[in-house]
């Protein structure tokens, strides 16, 4: 929330946010908190998202970031065990309206489903892609690794 609060501020403008440069400065806070110096982690965390492009308003924002925050931390949390070298990468596709977190880790065991699960993250993920008003569709790797895409619904009238 106080990332999204900077953001608007540094722009003047409290309708709406840019979706690439507040997915850089989340997945630097991510990287900071989980994977910084002292961490003893050996995953990196990228994000590959332009600066301009994919707008979001605030209604949509909130979920989107709680999300994305979501995803990543369970890709930290479980996708590398046994302290296993690995890449996160957090994409935004602004010409699709996609936002794509996606890891190289172990991948979700196949008989895991969205909105299923003992966590209670991964029961909340459903929830906060309707709150975005868009729909999350998960994608197994054949070799490992999960790629989730959130596919943002009606951009054009954010």
């Amino acid at each position: 929330m106080a990332l999204m609060h900077q953001l608007l501020f540094e722009r003047s403008d409290f309708s709406a946010l840019e979706l690439g440069p507040f997915l850089h400065r989340l997945g630097s806070l991510l990287r900071d908190t989980y994977l910084g110096p002292g961490a003893g982690s050996s995953t990196e965390l990228h994000v590959e998202a332009p600066e301009t492009g994919c707008r979001l308003d605030l209604q949509r924002a909130v979920p989107c970031g709680l999300l994305v925050t979501e995803l990543v931390t369970n890709a930290i949390k479980h996708a590398f065990p046994g302290g296993r070298a690995g890449q996160i990468l957090i994409r935004l596709w602004p010409e699709r309206a996609v936002v794509e977190v996606a890891d190289d880790g172990v991948g979700l065991p196949p008989e895991l489903k969205l909105g299923e699960g003992r966590g209670l993250g991964l029961q909340l993920l459903p929830l906060l892609a309707d709150q975005c008003r868009g729909r999350l569709e998960l994608l197994r790797g054949a070799a490992g690794g999960t790629r989730m895409l959130l596919h943002l619904e009606d951009l054009a009238h954010a």
